[in-house]
């Protein structure tokens, strides 16, 4: 894709040229910017196949009453479902890429080249009104996140699902070239079907929920937490097995959702280009969610 000089953000061209030489940087989207953000999405979807995914909400407010490890998939699912139709979302991260590892790089008339992800901040979430738990939101507000500003400047989670419908991003039961990548990222799908769905009630059976999850995003879905566990030494969380195959946080901090997002996206591509890259090609991994698993 060719490369232009632009003088401001309405005549940026996303392109993936010179992206290994430039900055990254994430773009913060709220309700006033919205519509000319999802516009740079749509022009850079086409050339840029891969998101990775990551959802910020307010901590856990139903738990089991029994140990975690114990419980079947319809109640692992359960619990899940229970949470995120008991919560609001506060954040959500995307980063876009291509095949080899590149994102969409502005180019600016000072001959700047600034890669960018993507972070949306939502309205949905009162402290004042919600469920929450305590120390979740006492972490997100130490790693950034003004719960405040968000009440007041941030976006309405049904606008975001409008422009995320016709983004390119999503494939409504057709073929798509879009992937999909997450880590341990059933939540994170539940709360976009959730947002995709009006808020509707999600699916009360796990294979009706990945049916949906399908439906919306194609199979071409990879979760970074259920590909670890088929790498020799890899596990535990995001920063664990980030560390592990020798990435680091390449902007942002961790619980802010556009950095994770592209924490995520570049784990993964390790695993793809240079752990275990067979790994991604084996149909028993691709629309596979950790933690739920059908057998």
């Amino acid at each position: 894709m060719a490369v232009a000089v632009v003088n401001n953000v309405n005549d940026m061209l996303i392109s993936s040229s010179a992206a290994s030489t430039s900055r990254v940087e994430v773009r913060s989207v709220w309700a006033h910017n919205l519509d000319e953000e999802f516009a740079l999405i749509r022009s850079a979807v086409p050339f840029h196949p891969f998101v990775a995914l990551d959802t910020e909400y307010p901590g856990v407010v139903v738990a089991s009453k029994n140990p975690y490890c114990t419980l079947t998939l319809p109640q692992r699912y359960e619990l899940i479902r229970a949470n995120v139709e008991a919560l609001r979302i506060v954040q959500v991260g995307l980063t876009l890429s291509n095949a080899a590892g590149n994102l969409p790089c502005a180019i600016y008339s000072d001959d700047t080249c600034v890669r960018y992800v993507w972070e949306f901040n939502f309205r949905d979430f009162d402290i004042s009104r919600d469920r929450y738990a305590p120390s979740s939101v006492e972490l997100l507000k130490a790693n950034g996140i003004d719960f405040q500003k968000n009440q007041i400047w941030g976006i309405d989670s049904c606008r975001f699902a409008q422009h995320l419908a016709t983004s390119g991003l999503l494939s409504f039961g057709h073929f798509s070239p879009v992937s999909w990548v997450t880590f341990q990222g059933a939540y994170d799908f539940a709360f976009l079907v959730k947002m995709l769905t009006c808020d509707c009630k999600l699916p009360k059976t796990v294979r009706e929920f990945l049916h949906l999850v399908h439906f919306f995003i194609g199979k071409r879905v990879f979760d970074v937490k259920h590909l670890s566990k088929h790498c020799p030494g890899l596990y535990g969380g995001l920063e664990r097995v980030a560390s592990t195959v020798r990435v680091e946080r390449a902007v942002g901090s961790r619980h802010q959702s556009g950095s994770d997002s592209l924490l995520t996206w570049q784990v993964f591509y390790q695993i793809a280009s240079r752990v275990n890259p067979q790994l991604i090609h084996r149909p028993e991994h691709m629309g596979t969610l950790f933690d739920l698993q059908l057998q």
